[in-house]
């Protein structure tokens, strides 16, 4: 009897110190179709400012679903708590008669912790010329994203009629790719441009990188074409000083990627990742952490449907050998989902921000607060 109750109290012992499971996700909508004047949202992007503060941007789509030449206003709803409350809409970009903006790239620069968006407007790309281009305009904010600047055009430093000296010849049309762009570690900024050339039959596009080593403020175009055969793509630094570019697959299947080992320079051949599928769906790709600077690992996060044919089953998947496998990968909408994009935010858990719905429902734009113990299933700390 004795060696019984001390088996159950043991047992008891032993329940009463089990791990608990891992947080589920968090979720919250913040743009709906119908809601603040508009009748559809799509195109998330999300950065972490150098205060902490969440922005999460959208197209406002007024009365079409469609990309420019559309009526859209660029966007944002903020957070100064990790995600639990959000602010009202803040107007980045307002369209106007005679144009709209939308596909944000947002970066918020260490720096000078000034926040800068990149983004097109006028004609959109499907009628953009060699003659008569889309444009790229960026707009800052100085105080953590509540105000913002007036857009300001770049397309002239980097191609079209009014470039003193293209980079590329015979350039007709090019966007930033939306989400994210990227700081680098000497400070420099960067955003993936998809592009055609004149005479192109597209899709597929072609990638480039734009970059800035003057906090935004001027841009130039580096002439190495990465992929020819892409779309949407995102970049990102590795341990090593080299540049991953992945890229969104034109043709389904799975993601492509390549690398640069002389900051854009020269491009390796395009390979696919078998293990991150892409319905051709735009991704993010997102460096959360680095053994240079104090992590137990370096780790790689990267959102995408989780299907090779279907925008549905957003998911987000980890690296922990800068990007050449991806063995884990966990599911945060189960459901038809496109669009992404992903921060880490100030206490470590990790912000994604996704259009869920599809074309017939509408997109809404949803924020997910996850932690890295609950996409390991508790094998992985962030630490």
């Amino acid at each position: 009897m004795k060696n019984l109750l001390l088996i159950l109290a043991l047992a008891a012992s032993l329940i009463g110190c089990a791990t608990p499971p891992p947080a589920p996700p968090q979720h919250t909508t913040l743009f709906r179709p119908g809601e603040y004047g508009s009748k559809y949202y799509r195109i998330p992007a999300l950065v972490t400012t150098t205060q902490g503060t969440l922005l999460a941007v959208a197209d406002r789509r007024i009365e079409s679903q469609g990309d420019l030449p559309n009526a859209i206003d660029l966007v944002l709803r903020r957070s100064t708590d990790n995600g639990a409350s959000w602010s009202e809409p803040i107007t980045i970009a307002r369209h106007t008669e005679e144009t709209g903006y939308g596909d944000a790239a947002v970066v918020a620069d260490r720096t000078t912790g000034e926040v800068v968006c990149i983004f097109a407007s006028g004609c959109g790309l499907w009628a953009s010329t060699a003659e008569q281009p889309l444009d790229i305009e960026v707009a800052r904010s100085n105080d953590d994203g509540l105000t913002w600047s007036a857009p300001t055009r770049i397309t002239p430093q980097i191609y079209g009629p009014e470039c003193p000296a293209p980079a590329v010849d015979s350039l007709s049309g090019l966007f930033a790719a939306s989400g994210r762009a990227l700081q680098l570690a000497d400070g420099g900024l960067l955003f993936v441009v998809a592009a055609h050339r004149t005479g192109d039959k597209w899709p597929p596009l072609r990638n480039y990188v734009c970059r800035s080593d003057d906090g935004g403020h001027t841009w130039h175009l580096l002439p190495a074409e990465a992929s020819h055969c892409g779309d949407e793509s995102k970049i990102i630094e590795l341990a090593d000083g080299s540049w991953l570019m992945s890229i969104r697959n034109p043709d389904m299947g799975y993601r492509r990627y390549t690398l640069s080992h002389d900051k854009g320079a020269s491009w390796s051949e395009v390979g696919e990742w078998r293990d991150l599928p892409d319905p051709a769906c735009n991704g993010d790709l997102l460096r959360y952490s680095l053994r240079s600077e104090g992590a137990r690992r370096d780790r790689l996060l990267h959102s995408i449907p989780a299907d090779t044919a279907e925008r549905r089953n957003v998911s987000v998947a980890l690296s922990y050998d800068e990007g050449k496998t991806w063995p884990v990968r966990k599911t945060v909408w189960d459901c038809p989902s496109g669009y992404s994009s992903l921060t880490r935010l100030a206490d470590g858990s990790i912000g994604l921000l996704t259009e869920v719905g599809d074309w017939d429902t509408g997109f809404e734009i949803r924020f997910t607060r996850l932690t890295m113990e609950w996409l390991t299933d508790g094998a992985d700390d962030g630490r």
